[in-house]
């Protein structure tokens, strides 16, 4: 856990845990009082309350028992964020975590009862259950490049690349890098709550991406954050879109647990990711007052997660944003991919399909350590989708896909 997200969950509990690390004698208390009284924000404190703690470590005669008595205090505050830190310090040093961790970090059961009604609902979804194009070795759900920052230079280049169909080009510009799905929600420097945007060309798979971070969850924790509950929320439905409170975002209102938006509500979303899935479907009003731009702005429950899709054309106030965490362009397959999907898509025998693939793949190494001979992909393959493949590939290979 690095130093920025440490300081950006104590920011909400700065006084309690000022008041329980003093209490412990784990800070001095010239940090107390400056904590109480001074004029900064509560950011800055809990960077200084942060950087105070490391110096203390530094010169403490027993660092791992100074450091397990901080976990200790972070624990008792009932915080989950504060809690999974400290436990994940403890397992770290090989320390057994407190019995009463369960309790902190438990959800009430109505809670806990829908998110695993959701669940099912998103595991039966057909654009998850099967995937497009059929599996075979690879799990292909476009190739994402990440923009951490871009001029408008190279946003325009970009754009170019992308409507040529130069995939490669895309990735390779200096200010994109390549990411995988589930780096799609991996924490900032300054925050566990993210505005995450996604955006590309209509039918690149931005909704695909959605539905299946919606299928990882319902298999298991994501591999950087733990969210309580994940709402996938089209706005091309008008009862989103329109929505006036976090219930009208539960289209799966079932009375048993009509409670559940409250109790998020309560705790300022935290442990909340919201997918809003087309935002070039508003209005240009509700792209400035609806629920939804309350919630992606941080204007409202600003301790959940949000990602939110777009088409290029409509994602520039998107980027324009003091909020946003991350810029994600799902920006189609890259050469190399392509051949693959062509044989996965054709093919409809998957033991064919993969011996044309591997066929494919030898070849393509052959062409890399010889690459002053142009090689024309030949199969011994009698089946009419195999060499109605083949012809496809060799056709693309003989594009200027350079030019």
């Amino acid at each position: 856990m690095n130093y920025a997200t440490l300081v950006d969950a104590i920011t909400n509990n700065l006084y309690r845990v000022t008041n329980g690390l003093y209490a412990k004698e784990l800070i001095p208390m010239e940090t107390v009082n400056n904590t109480q009284t001074a004029a900064s924000s509560d950011v800055v404190k809990s960077s200084q309350l942060v950087s105070v703690i490391q110096r203390q470590l530094r010169s403490s005669l027993n660092p791992e028992q100074y450091i397990i008595d901080i976990c200790h205090v972070l624990i008792n505050q009932q915080h989950r964020t504060l809690t999974d830190i400290a436990t994940s310090i403890l397992h770290q040093l090989g320390q057994s975590i407190p019995d009463n961790v369960t309790s902190i970090s438990s959800i009430p059961d109505d809670v806990q009862g829908y998110a695993d009604n959701m669940r099912q609902h998103y595991k039966h979804q057909p654009i998850v259950a099967i995937d497009w194009p059929p599996r075979i070795g690879k799990d292909f759900f476009g190739r994402l490049a990440l923009v951490e920052k871009q001029d408008s230079s190279t946003q325009a280049k970009s754009a170019w690349h992308i409507l040529r169909g130069q995939v490669d080009k895309t990735v390779k510009l200096t200010e994109n890098k390549e990411i995988s799905v589930e780096d799609v929600l991996q924490p900032t420097d300054s925050s566990l709550s993210l505005r995450v945007v996604i955006d590309g060309p209509p039918g690149i798979g931005k909704t695909t991406l959605c539905r299946k971070l919606l299928n990882m969850w319902s298999n298991g924790p994501l591999v950087h954050q733990q969210y309580d509950l994940v709402l996938y929320c089209p706005l091309r439905n008008s009862k989103i879109a329109t929505a006036t409170s976090l219930a009208d975002l539960f289209v799966r209102q079932l009375n048993r647990y009509k409670n559940v938006p409250e109790w998020f509500e309560e705790r300022d979303g935290e442990g909340l990711l919201i997918i809003f899935d087309g935002w070039d479907e508003l209005s240009d009003q509700l792209r400035q007052s609806s629920l939804a731009a309350s919630i992606i702005c941080k204007e409202k429950l600003d301790q959940c997660s949000v990602i939110v899709t777009s088409r290029s054309y409509a994602s520039s106030s998107l980027l324009k944003m003091d909020t946003l965490s991350r810029h994600v362009q799902v920006i189609g397959f890259c050469e190399d991919e392509i051949s693959t999907v062509i044989i996965q898509t054709l093919q409809k025998d998957t033991k064919l399909a993969q011996e044309l693939i591997n066929e494919n793949t030898e070849q393509d190494k052959w062409q890399l350590k010889y690459g002053k001979y142009k090689f024309h992909f030949t199969t011994t393959q009698s089946s009419k989708d195999s060499q109605l493949a083949v012809k496809l590939i060799n056709d693309l290979k003989s594009v200027p896909w350079s030019s």
